[in-house]
Parts: C-alpha cells; structure tokens; sequence
C-alpha cells in the first residue's frame, strides 16, 4: 500500500485527503493519503526525508512551508524554480525533486469557467507560494502586467487596493482571509462594479451572500485544489491518471463533505 501525505500548518481540515482518498478508490490504486500537521519548518526535513527512506511516497505541502521546504530538497522541476514554491514532492533517481502544481490547478480552473481576463488589471492579493503560482498562471498565459497588494506592503498597500476596485480589475485573494464574507466594502464593490473576483480558498460564503452574488463574475478555489491534486497524482506515479478521473462524481462528493 503506497502511502501519500500533506503537510502544512493547521490541516485538519483539508479537503486534500477527501479528492486523493476518492480518486485512488475510484481508479483502484493501493494507496492512501492523510494529513500531517507540522508546527515548525523546523520539523519538514524529518518527514521529507522518509520519501528516500521509502516510508512515504510522495508528498504535498501546503500553507506555510511552500517556499521554506525547498532548502530540504535535491532538485527542483523547471516550474517550480521560476515560481520559487513547491506543492508537491516526489522521488526521481534517488533524489527528493520539488514540483509546482498550483499553478496548473489555477490555470486549468480559468480555462475551464473560460473567465475572460483580456483588457482586465490583474491584482492579487497576497505575497506567499500560491500568489507566485497564480503570478506564474498569468505569466504562462501572456499576462505580465501584475499588481500586488499585501499587508507588508511588497507591492501595493491593503488600503490602496479598494480605492483600485473598478469595472476592469481581476481579483485572486491567495491569502487564507475571506474578505468577500468579511468585509462589507468588498463585498459591495463587487455587487456594484462588473470586476471578477478568485477566492484561492474554499470556505463557502453565508446563504445571505451566496444567494445575492453574481456566480459568473465571483469563484472559489475548489477547483483549483481538485487539478493540482490531480497534477500531483500524474507526478507521483508518471502517468496520465487525471484523464480518466470522474470529475462530477469527485465533485458532487466533495459537496457532500462541505455541507457535511
């Protein structure tokens, strides 16, 4: 029985071991996928090294170790260097090899929806690995014109970022903060502005708010975690397994998780 891990901080709740769990089962692949909750970067070295000790497979990091496993790692693949995170680790030749698979997952879930970012101001909120993974998306897609905005202000401040709202911006929140749900001016420029708006996090809105926004012009991130899982997948056992996935069934039973 092959065995497949996330780790990050604060896990517990991820949907990561529900889509790999269903699609082993599905496919028929003698494997299993749980949740590991570090609290220290200090701990990472610990569990990658048990991929060349043959204990675990391969591995998926998440939140927020991204871009600090990478000193833990022998070789990184060619997106995975240009974005500056990993998501995904496997084992090639003997060497632990880090792989970027977020950016795959964000740009298959744009193509998919076919969300029309032409003649759009791309901002993304936030600094960490899935902000450089989105970058790289929209990088790979001709975009290359790109505002950040943060708390720490590499980029544009917070406080800048709501003035900026308009007709023509293209929001990605990569942060674990749900400002649609939580903040009442954001929420608002979006029922009155016609921008579009990616929450990489896939906590649901209340039925109040779900029940008044626009679902073509607002979109989680549910999505993109399914295809970078499925990405991972691939990777770890180097075939096109994603392929033959039954995404509505993996979907439909995802929702019946989240209602849970």
């Amino acid at each position: 029985m092959k065995k497949f891990n996330l780790i990050g901080l604060d896990t517990q709740d991820s949907l990561s071991p529900h889509i790999h769990n269903f699609v082993f089962n599905q496919m028929g692949i003698k494997a299993t996928y749980s949740s590991i909750n570090i609290d220290s970067s200090a701990n990472i070295e610990k569990i990658t090294s048990k991929i060349k000790s043959g204990l675990i497979e391969g591995l998926n990091v998440t939140n927020p170790y991204k871009v600090n496993v990478i000193k833990y790692l022998d070789a990184l693949d060619l997106p995975a260097k240009k974005i500056g995170a990993v998501n995904c680790l496997s084992l090639k030749s003997g060497k632990i090899w880090g792989h970027n698979t977020d950016w795959l997952g964000f740009k298959r879930m744009i193509m998919d929806y076919k969300i029309n970012f032409n003649n759009k101001k791309i901002k993304i909120i936030g600094n960490g690995g899935a902000a450089l993974a989105v970058k790289y998306a929209f990088q790979d897609m001709g975009i290359s014109k790109i505002e950040f905005y943060n708390r720490k202000k590499i980029g544009y401040n917070l406080l800048d970022f709501k003035n900026s709202l308009d007709n023509e911006s293209f929001v990605i929140n990569a942060t674990p903060y749900h400002f649609v749900e939580n903040d009442l001016f954001i929420f608002n420029k979006i029922q009155t502005e016609n921008l579009i708006w990616i929450d990489l996090l896939y906590t649901k809105l209340s039925t109040e708010k779900n029940k008044k926004i626009d679902k073509n012009r607002y979109f989680n991130g549910l999505d993109m975690l399914i295809y970078q899982a499925l990405a991972s997948i691939d990777i770890w056992f180097r075939k096109n397994i994603s392929n033959s996935v039954d995404l509505i069934d993996l979907k439909l039973y995802l929702k019946e998780v989240i209602d849970a």
